[in-house]
C-alpha cells in the first residue's frame, strides 16, 4: 500500500495491511541472529549449509504486517493516550523516554507467519539444531522485514510534512510492562494478521514484533534524540 496523507489524518484511521515484505531475505541480519560479528562469513562448506536452509525457510515465510496511526492526546515520562479507533486508549510505561517528541503514535504487529515457525519446531524434533537454528534466525528477519515496511510508509507519509518517525518502542522492553501487549491487541479489533496472545502476553505465532512509533516534528524528533543514549543497559541487544 502506497503511503498518503491520511496515515496522518487528524483523528484515528482505519487499520492498514501489508501482505508482503521485501523478497530478499537480509541474509547478514540472519547471521547476525545466529551469533556471527559483523562482517564474519562462515566457512565455505559452512555458508552453503546455511544458504540451503535460509532460503527454505524463505520459502515458508509469509511476511505481513497491521498498523494504525492515532493522534496523541495526553503523554508524560509515564503515560500515553491516544485516540483510537473505539475511543481513548492508554498506555504505561516509560513513554516519555522513547516517544516523548510524538504528535502521533503508530501502533503496529508484524510477523514472519507460522509456517517457518513450524519448520523449525519439525527440524528440531528431528535432531536437525543447526536446520532448525537457520529457520528461526530467518523467521526473526521476515518479520522484521515486515516491521520496515510499516516503518518505510510511515517515514514516507510523515516527510511532506517535515515529520519524521522515532524508534520502535515494544512491550515487555526499556520499562513497559509485556501486558501492555493487551492494550496494543485491542486496538485492531481482531485485524491482527493472525497474531495471538497467549495468556502471559507472548505472541503467537513467536516469530513476531510489536509496538509503538511516535512521529512528530522533525526538528523536535532529531533534537530529543535516541533514547539509547541516555539509557545505562550498555550491553541490552535492543540498542540501537
Amino acid at each position: 500500500m502506497a503511503p498518503d496523507a491520511t496515515i496522518l489524518a487528524e483523528s484515528a484511521t482505519p487499520v492498514r495491511r501489508i501482505d508482503e515484505a521485501p523478497p530478499a531475505v537480509n541474509r547478514s541480519e540472519v547471521l547476525r541472529y545466529l551469533g556471527y560479528p559483523a562482517g564474519v562469513e562462515p566457512a565455505a562448506a559452512m555458508g552453503a549449509i546455511l544458504d540451503q536452509w535460509i532460503a527454505e525457510a524463505a520459502r515458508r515465510a509469509a511476511p505481513r504486517a497491521s498498523y494504525l496511526v492515532m493522534p496523541v492526546c495526553e503523554l508524560s515520562p509515564r503515560r500515553l493516550r491516544v485516540l483510537g479507533p473505539r475511543g481513548e486508549v492508554e498506555f504505561r510505561g516509560a513513554i516519555g523516554e522513547f516517544l516523548g517528541a510524538s504528535e502521533y503514535v503508530a501502533a503496529f504487529i508484524a510477523t514472519a507467519g507460522p509456517h517457518v515457525e513450524n519448520l523449525a519446531t519439525e527440524l528440531m524434533h528431528c535432531g536437525e539444531a543447526l536446520p532448525a537454528m537457520v529457520a528461526s534466525a530467518v523467521g526473526a528477519e521476515r518479520a522484521e522485514a515486515a516491521e520496515a515496511v510499516v516503518i518505510e510508509q510511515l517515514r514516507a507519509a510523515a516527510a511532506p510534512r517535515s515529520m519524521a518517525t522515532t524508534l520502535s518502542y515494544s512491550p515487555g522492553y526499556c520499562g513497559m510492562a509485556i501486558a501492555e501487549q493487551r492494550t496494543l491487541f485491542s486496538l485492531f479489533g481482531g485485524d491482527d494478521v493472525g497474531v495471538t496472545l497467549t495468556e502471559s502476553c507472548l505472541m503467537q505465532p513467536l516469530k513476531s514484533v510489536s509496538g509503538l512509533i511516535g512521529i512528530g516534528r522533525a526538528d523536535r524528533v532529531a533534537a530529543y534524540g535516541s533514547p539509547c543514549d541516555r539509557c545505562a543497559m550498555h550491553n541490552c541487544n535492543m540498542r540501537r
